[in-house]
């Protein structure tokens, strides 16, 4: 038997749907041809997300990227003036 693949867009829409309280979740699966088994999965997994989200432990990856880069940057730096450093040191002792 072959597992069903649904895309990212898909789960958020019908989560949302779930979300929005107009239907129930065998309701929506009857409709979409989903199983409420893998649909209130997707809804548990949103729900968890989003604490985690407004705790900040989730973040936008472009965001994440950026710290990232930040953080590169300010150790390139580091690196650059303490090679400097030794550059200067190590001629006076020639």
């Amino acid at each position: 038997m072959k597992r069903n693949s649904y895309s990212p867009e898909l789960k958020a829409e019908v989560v949302l749907e779930v979300l929005s309280g107009l239907k129930t979740i065998p309701q929506i699966g009857q409709e979409r041809g989903i199983h409420p088994v893998s649909i209130a999965s997707w809804v548990k997994e949103a729900r968890s997300k989003m604490v985690a989200i407004f705790k900040g432990e989730i973040q936008d990856p472009e965001v994440a990227l950026q710290k990232e880069i930040d953080t590169l940057h300010k150790k390139i730096g580091q690196i650059t003036v303490e090679n400097d450093f030794l550059k200067k040191v190590s001629g006076k002792w020639k």
